[in-house]
């Protein structure tokens, strides 16, 4: 048997009837995830109280099931009040989620749509694996590597991080257009066919109202194009035309409902305008290159256009490079908005490590990979693929947040470099199999020894369980007077979830109001309880809690307050005894813990709810 016959011998027995072994490469990696997802169900519960985990799925929480009982908005008078604000993320992530919960309510998965929400990322897994799974099949790969690539997915703690049981952000999704944006590229690339051109497109439209910085899907697409242009490979006229007006058609779609389109904002962080503008600057690019022959003209021409099309945007790009460096505004002292290097000097190698995997240490080797093979298959269509996880890699190495761009990246172009060495060594292929499965499971060792199975706290916060008796009763005062509630922005997205209040500010920072309210809260913590009501008469309700509670190397304990300071209202309003407190303020309820000293212990409160009422000889507001 000759060399060529042998290597056909092997792919036939590596790649099997493809449907049937990517169903069971799918099906058992499926498994795994699913139970993976699963295991911090205990973080999403307290006694019967269901609730999503994390500070943003709180908010995402309340207006999903808002939409499920029949009322959907995208402006919320009731965050930061009392002007109310925008809501900077799409309509599309939450209504389609809505529809999830209705639809499992109208099929008796239960009774209580909290409970199917919270299921939702975790069956989501199986999409994700789906798709990386058909992200290898177009990439030609056989059936191991393949495999090996949807085993890292299902057990890196990046995965249960975004389809864990609760962690409704949209983040999980975000990871879903990603990886669909990518399937479809490459089928474009491999043949671009009309139904091809409207699915790519489709894709890159219908992504904007998961989140508004998924434009940014569009560049790996344009940046190859453009790479075959200049090689003399002009794009298809007529495949081109139809993703033209699958892009247009399926972003108006979006923009269409989404109400900062309709007031004519243009905008990156609100779904706007801005969003329409750089879909038809695509659709008119991809179309320029069918008509354009590559030369020193053409070439001049296209730098030209591109300069007159990014001049109107240079004040967003701006706002978009001070997000993505975290150096917006109280963005850097945000965890996730930290970079991967800035973790590991803050938390050390090994929380590095059980994050990302060892396969992180060696992630600029990667980058070096994916831009070598960039130049190596320029022509080939799997330039895509070697520029999009380039991106992908920097964009995660930017920050933590922006890991579900690039987590793929981390393994996917060694298991391609194993593929294309097994191929042209066919009789060493299952030991180098073999030996890549157990450099993969060793670079996994620490997370599947520690990341997937350490419990996190409720609600993935350390200090929700203590604060969370104090709920039940601020609903019920909420219902029967709601009000502004003052509190530290942290807590705003649960007020906002379990209450009718309204808050003044929340864990939104990115726009200008957003950070304005924020210091307003934090200015009115700064009042003394007895100039709270003159200088803030809309507030109705301030609660009151230190950020932490450490107790020091000599047995006494010290409190932190948010901000880093100690401002004078809650140090006042929880610390002194309730007999010094003015007597506007009415306390509601308290939540109190144990301190633990060498020879004693006793109780403290950790977090006090006051309503404010007038004094009695306050005069009658007319």
């Amino acid at each position: 048997m000759d060399q060529n016959a042998t290597l056909r011998s092997v792919s036939m027995h590596l790649k099997a009837p493809a449907w049937r072994s990517s169903l069971t490469i799918w099906l058992v990696a499926t498994a795994i995830a699913v139970v993976s997802c699963s295991l911090n169900m205990s973080a999403a519960h307290i006694g019967g109280d269901w609730f999503p985990v994390g500070h943003d799925a709180f908010y995402h929480g309340r207006r999903i099931l808002d939409a499920v009982a029949g009322h959907f908005y995208q402006f919320d008078p009731k965050i930061h009040a009392p002007e109310g604000s925008m809501l900077v993320w799409p309509w599309g992530y939450d209504y389609f989620m809505a529809g999830l919960v209705r639809a499992g309510l109208a099929l008796g998965l239960s009774t209580e749509p909290i409970k199917i929400l919270l299921w939702l990322p975790v069956a989501a897994v199986a999409l994700s694996i789906g798709l990386l799974i058909l992200i290898g099949r177009r990439l030609a790969l056989s059936n191991w590597p393949i495999a090996l690539a949807a085993l890292c997915m299902a057990l890196a703690p990046t995965t249960q991080l975004l389809h864990g049981y609760g962690e409704i952000d949209h983040h999980f999704a975000e990871l879903i257009c990603v990886l669909a944006a990518l399937a479809a590229g490459l089928a474009w690339f491999r043949m671009p066919s009309t139904r091809n051109s409207i699915v790519l497109g489709a894709v890159f439209g219908l992504s904007l109202c998961i989140h508004n910085g998924l434009f940014i899907l569009q560049v790996p697409f344009l940046v190859t194009l453009l790479v075959r242009w200049l090689q003399g490979q002009s794009p298809p006229r007529q495949p081109i035309v139809a993703l033209a007006a699958s892009l247009l058609l399926s972003a108006l779609a979006i923009l269409l409902p989404s109400l900062p389109f309709r007031e004519g904002r243009f905008e990156f962080y609100t779904l706007s305008w801005f969003h329409l503008y750089i879909a038809t600057g695509t659709a008119s690019t991809a179309l320029l290159l069918t008509w354009l022959k590559p030369g020193r003209v053409s070439v001049a021409a296209l730098v030209a256009l591109a300069a007159v099309l990014l001049f109107p945007l240079i004040s967003e790009m701006q706002i978009g490079q001070s997000f993505l460096t975290g150096s917006l505004g109280m963005l850097s002292s945000i965890e996730e908005m930290r970079s991967p290097l800035k973790m590991a000097f803050q938390d050390g190698l090994v929380a590095l490590v059980n994050f990302y995997s060892y396969l992180v240490w060696i992630a600029p080797l990667t980058l070096a990979l994916c831009l070598i093979q960039c130049w190596r298959e320029r022509q080939r269509p799997r330039l895509l693929f070697w520029i999009t996880s380039s991106i992908g890699l920097v964009l995660l190495s930017m920050q933590i947040r922006l890991h579900y761009f690039g987590a793929f990246a981390l393994y996917f172009p060694w298991l391609i470099v194993l593929h294309d060495y097994v191929s042209a060594r066919p009789d060493l292929a299952k030991r180098a199999y073999l030996l890549a499965t157990l450099a993969l499971l060793l670079a996994y060792v620490p997370q599947i020894r520690h990341t997937l199975i350490a419990p996190i706290p409720r609600a993935g916060d350390i200090w929700f369980e203590r604060l969370h008796p104090i709920f039940p009763k601020m609903r019920k005062a909420c219902a029967e007077d709601p009000g502004i509630v003052l509190s530290d922005s942290t807590a705003g997205h649960y007020i906002r979830y379990y209450t009718d209040c309204s808050v003044i500010a929340n864990n939104f920072l990115l726009t200008k109001q957003q950070f304005d309210k924020v210091a307003e809260a934090w200015r009115l913590m700064e009042l003394p309880a007895s100039e709270l009501p003159k200088q803030a008469p809309q507030v109705k309700y301030v609660l009151v809690r230190p950020a932490t509670v450490v107790r020091k190397p000599d047995g006494e304990y010290t409190f932190s307050f948010f901000n880093d300071g100690s401002p004078e209202l809650p140090t006042e309003l929880l610390l002194r005894p309730q007999a010094e407190i003015p007597p506007t303020y009415r306390l509601i309820d308290e939540v109190r813990f144990e301190l633990r000293y060498d020879d004693h212990s006793e109780t403290f409160p950790y977090a006090r709810l006051y309503k404010i009422v007038p004094s009695p000889s306050a005069s009658p507001t007319p």
